[in-house]
């Protein structure tokens, strides 16, 4: 949504290049707000907070008989789900060590496996409240109990990161949190548990994320493309 001009040329000759026949690009976060079908509504001011696995960003729309504005746009580039799993790999690194006085990080192909069972036990704890994970290394096998709860520990520093891009984006838009309709979630770090209470203490609303939040922006452009295909009526989404 931040995308300066020739940014949006330079995506769209991409797409040329790759041999499409580019017909329009869309702003994600109102693809977005398209597969949650909110064009629908006949005004409403959307939060559409995105949570990768490497940025953040969070964007204000204002839709009015089926015509989206983008308001504000905020973000981290440095801020994802590859920095929760990072935090939780060097944690699981001291207890490692402390059991095995073996250092896990030491050899990349370790390091590797390390982050790769961190991203793993963060996967697990998003439905479970604990799980268990066994580590083999120098011989010696040990198994770690980890909980949400630590995990939460773990990360808030890191999420906090998000909330004044948020705060900001809705001083730009001129918005306050009780002017939202709505507050979308996208992006797959957003299925934490955590992300999720954090995006309605920011807000003062609970998030929307009925759709799967790695393809919900997929499916945004999907239903824009049926549109200008002339298979599904409704109004031509200007955006």
């Amino acid at each position: 949504a931040y995308f300066n001009d020739s940014q949006r040329q330079a995506t769209k000759f991409a797409g040329e290049l790759a041999g499409l026949e580019v017909v329009r690009i869309i702003n994600e976060p109102t693809a977005a707000c398209l597969a949650y079908g909110l064009d629908k509504k006949a005004q409403g001011n959307i939060a559409v907070f995105d949570l990768g696995g490497g940025t953040f960003d969070i964007s204000i729309l204002r839709v009015t008989g089926g015509v989206f504005e983008v308001l504000a746009t905020n973000g981290d580039t440095n801020l994802g789900g590859d920095d929760l799993d990072h935090a939780l790999a060097l944690h699981l690194a001291e207890r490692i060590q402390e059991q095995t006085s073996q250092d896990p990080l030491k050899e990349n192909e370790v390091r590797a496996k390390l982050l790769k069972t961190a991203e793993d036990i963060k996967k697990k704890l998003t439905d479970h409240e604990t799980t268990t994970f066994e580590w083999n290394q120098g011989g010696k096998s040990i198994r770690i109990e980890f909980s949400r709860s630590e995990l939460n520990q773990l990360i808030e520093p890191i999420l906090q990161r998000a909330v004044d891009p948020c705060r900001k984006c809705l001083e730009d838009s001129g918005l306050s949190s009780q002017s939202l309709t709505d507050v979308i979630l996208v992006g797959g770090s957003t299925r934490v548990p955590r992300v999720r209470e954090l995006v309605q203490e920011i807000f003062g609303r609970e998030p929307i994320c009925t759709l799967n939040p790695d393809e919900v922006v997929a499916i945004g452009a999907a239903v824009q493309a049926n549109i200008l295909s002339g298979q599904m009526g409704g109004m031509l989404l200007l955006d």
